[in-house]
């Protein structure tokens, strides 16, 4: 039924310009049956992730939280949200520019891979709100951003050259964490000799979490060797997936580019994305060179961020639990955190290996000044057993 009325849109309109609304349907129908059930999976996630959003709002100054783009609109309506992704596959089986099984490969493989990565962002939300949580037990506070709202998107952060936090949180200690995901990425840069220096941010691997002792304001560092960043306390991983071991990554290949090959391969990719409006591609468009990648299997990942980075510790996340013959073949110093589902709880460890053995340099006074103003009541009661009453001036 839903292929033959695929057909029926097939090059109804040359120039795509008069669809009628019927053919717009089809494509939330498109979308049912390539998700199935799943749908109710991932409004279960949602419920999840705002759940400890909220207890994160309760427990650490949290005034509320800010998503990329493409994961607000998920979380909204995720049937609608993935409707979006046929907009340009359907356009050109209207247009008649390509054929219904050409669309029905495409269409599939846009709306796995946006829920995949969807579902993907939620639980590292769900699990980044879970560390914050767990942090909250030991007096933890969110400081950074100062304007109080959680930002779980970094596209545009490194504008200024720089690569700030997603969070900073801090205890009445002045001991604080500051968190960083998906970091490093590229930051802004002019031309040929600037690319130079920043090149290595555009190679350099990407973990899903990278936790600082203390504040960072900035953790790129172009001085350090092959390495373009600080050295990290923790790298997290984290593993959403039933049997995600069995899968493998592909880490592309990079081979430093001047400005000016930068630009030819824009330019190139301009008349490639083109080609169908202009009929045709010039004959001298320059080919480049590049390295090729390689595949890893995706349980070594988080062997090969800690080899990279050196932090004081790699933790792997996993929502299911993991064979024990995968655990076997992970090395000693990474820490397994298994079966965690969306139970909070799971990070408690994690938690109060973080906290443990924090050097910290009081100021009594200080400290004494922000106990009273937190117990206001029992301060002024203390101080008329002593003998004050006049607290105007308290």
């Amino acid at each position: 039924m839903l292929e033959e009325r695929l057909k029926q849109i097939y090059g109804i309109d040359k120039y795509g310009n008069n669809v009628p609304e019927w053919a717009e349907e089809v494509k939330l129908e498109f979308v049912k049956s390539v998700i199935g059930d799943k749908v109710y999976e991932a409004k279960n996630w949602i419920d999840e992730m705002n759940s400890i959003l909220g207890e994160a709002k309760e427990r650490l100054n949290v005034k509320g939280w800010l998503f990329s783009r493409e994961m607000s609109s998920f979380i909204k309506d995720p049937l609608r949200h993935l409707v979006k992704k046929l907009f340009i596959y359907f356009h050109d089986l209207v247009r008649g520019k390509i054929t219904v099984n050409e669309f029905v490969i495409k269409g599939r493989q846009a709306i796995n891979s946006s829920f995949g990565s969807n579902m993907r962002s939620i639980y590292q939300t769900w699990g980044f709100a879970s560390i914050l949580v767990s942090l909250s037990n030991y007096g933890y506070r969110l400081t950074y951003p100062e304007h109080g709202y959680l930002n779980f998107d970094r596209s545009g952060k490194q504008k200024n050259g720089i690569i700030p936090p997603n969070a900073v949180i801090e205890n009445v200690f002045g001991s604080s964490f500051s968190f960083f995901l998906e970091a490093p990425r590229p930051i802004s840069w002019e031309d040929g000799s600037d690319l130079e220096k920043v090149w290595r941010l555009y190679s350099t691997l990407r973990p899903d979490m990278m936790i600082y002792d203390g504040f960072q304001m900035n953790i790129v560092d172009l001085d350090n060797g092959n390495i373009p960043i600080k050295r990290p306390n923790y790298i997290l991983e984290f593993k959403e997936l039933e049997n995600w071991w069995n899968r493998w990554r592909y880490l592309k290949g990079y081979k430093p580019l001047s400005g000016n090959e930068w630009r030819a391969r824009w330019i190139s990719g301009l008349y490639k994305g083109l080609m169908d409006a202009l009929e045709k591609v010039p004959n001298d468009l320059p080919s480049f060179n590049d390295n090729k990648g390689k595949r890893i299997r995706e349980y070594k990942v988080i062997e090969l961020y800690k080899e990279v980075y050196k932090p004081d510790k790699g933790v792997l996340v996993s929502r299911v639990k993991v064979d024990e013959g995968i655990k076997s073949e992970l090395s000693d110093d990474i820490v397994i955190l298994d079966d965690v589902g969306f139970n909070t709880k799971k990070f408690r460890d994690l938690a109060e290996d973080m906290v443990r053995g924090i050097k910290i340099n009081l100021d009594v006074r200080e400290l004494a000044y922000k106990f009273a103003l937190d117990n206001k009541n029992a301060f002024m009661e203390w101080l008329k057993k002593h003998g004050i009453y006049n607290l105007d001036e308290i």
